[in-house]
């Protein structure tokens, strides 16, 4: 973003924000104060959805067909994509989580006008990440009673990791603020969004792991302590502001009034420590709320886990989340991020993530296969171009399944194929595949039965796979 770009930006933050405090109507309106959501959604049981009904979601084209990648960030880790490479390659993508300046927004929606481009921010911090952050001393001076503290009173509350300065979430003010800078921003410069990055129900801030999270602010010229949140990881109060601020943030997006072109909400949310609903019943309801008040659900776990592999309950768990969200019209990124190891996500890895991703994939789903650390550089393989055709029915299998004898292996038909995949840690299981022979997406042809190892995925290509 250019010195002129960033004077634009602040200028025109500050005249909403100066029409919020007004109430002023007049021109582009300011942000008035949001209404609370009605207390009965905090805590009920969202209406459940039926199995296999996916309308189509407004923030991705349809992934019904074929397998669908996103990229995560356009420059991280020292990797740059360029204006060119995202013309020639926008069309590999669904959508880029991150992209860096209105620039590259252009460049990928000119190799594929269907891509979502997203603005990256954390969302219980300064804009880090964007280019629109402020440096401490800036918030020192201009908004000191938004600065989260530890419960010490004196330690700023950092996130782990980011230098962005920590924000009370539980504050209004706070969520008109970053709207603002954000949804502004984007709508102004050709994104079609923002990625709310680790959006969570537990306190991340500070050192929360061991109670010293952020607890609270200083108002009155730094006089007067005012406690928001225990400072412990898990405490209601903080999952009820992190409720609150999807809500508002969501709100705000899609309000007319505040911005004429609808923008996505995107968050990534740490599904795996809630449990899913099946058939579109049941599972967390506060995380069932954070997901049925978003756009796009990134789960960053997914089924890689970092590089110790989902196992039985969460891999169904994962599965769970997607569907989900995709019956509420609502697309999903996944993210198989194989970190446990020095070297790239190796072919039986591609294969697995590939596979588990085609358990849950319906009509808005696309996959990242790489690690945190390959960020910002294009990873698209060519496996992605196989024509695996569409789902014939859900997935099938695993230990309920009276048919498998309590294995724990997964087989889901495609038109144009099957995806197998064993989630067992440690045990192999031969199984009978619906087709006599297939070809495997890696090239030479497997016949059934078929041994499947631990911790494996086949991605399978034939004619006429539903029959």
């Amino acid at each position: 973003m250019s010195c002129l770009d960033a004077a634009r930006t602040v200028l025109t933050v500050a005249a909403l924000l100066s029409l919020t405090a007004c109430g002023g109507r007049a021109g582009n309106p300011g942000l008035p104060i949001l209404p609370q959501p009605p207390n009965e959604i905090y805590g009920r049981r969202l209406a459940p959805a039926p199995k296999q009904s996916f309308a189509p979601s407004a923030f991705m084209a349809n992934t019904s067909v074929g397998i669908h990648a996103l990229q995560v960030f356009d420059e991280a880790h020292g990797y740059i994509i360029t204006e060119a490479q995202g013309i020639a390659d926008g069309l590999r993508y669904e959508s880029v989580w991150g992209v860096r300046n209105k620039r590259m927004a252009s460049a990928w929606h000119t190799g594929n006008g269907h891509l979502r481009a997203l603005l990256y921010t954390p969302y219980d911090t300064d804009a880090t990440g964007s280019g629109l952050d402020q440096p401490t001393a800036w918030w020192l001076a201009n908004h000191p009673n938004w600065i989260l503290y530890e419960c010490d009173k004196t330690t700023i509350a950092y996130v782990p990791g980011l230098h962005g300065v920590p924000l009370d979430i539980a504050n209004p003010a706070v969520m008109r603020y970053q709207t603002a800078l954000l949804g502004t921003f984007a709508e102004a410069n050709g994104f079609d969004g923002v990625a709310a990055d680790i959006v969570s129900l537990t306190n991340n801030t500070g050192h929360a792991a061991s109670g010293h999270g952020g607890c609270g602010v200083w108002t009155h010229a730094h006089t007067a302590w005012v406690a928001k949140f225990s400072g412990n990881s898990v405490d209601p109060l903080w999952a009820a502001a992190t409720k609150r601020w999807v809500w508002g943030l969501h709100h705000a997006l899609h309000n007319p009034a505040h911005f004429p072109r609808t923008l996505a909400l995107a968050v990534n949310a740490n599904l795996d420590g809630y449990s899913a609903p099946v058939n579109g019943v049941g599972g967390d309801p506060d995380e069932r709320f954070i997901v049925a008040n978003a756009d796009i659900i990134l789960n960053e776990a997914g089924f890689a886990m970092w590089g110790n592999y989902a196992g039985d309950r969460a891999f169904n768990n994962a599965v769970g989340w997607m569907e989900y969200a995709q019956s509420l019209a609502e697309a999903t990124l996944t993210t198989a991020d194989w970190d446990q190891q020095s070297q790239p996500p190796t072919v039986a890895q591609l294969d697995y993530s590939i596979a588990t991703y085609l358990m849950g994939k319906e009509q808005a789903a696309a996959l990242y296969v790489g690690q945190n650390p390959m960020y910002g550089k294009e990873n698209y393989y060519t496996e992605y171009a196989a024509k695996i055709g569409q789902a014939c029915a859900p997935m099938y299998g695993g230990p309920n399944d009276p048919n498998f004898r309590g294995e724990n292996v997964y087989l889901r038909k495609y038109s144009g194929g099957l995806a197998v995949v064993n989630v067992n840690r440690t045990v192999p299981y031969t199984v009978g595949l619906p087709k006599a022979s297939y070809r495997n997406i890696e090239g030479g042809n497997v016949t059934s039965p078929l041994t499947v190892q631990p911790n494996s995925g086949f991605v399978l290509l034939t004619s006429n796979g539903c029959a």
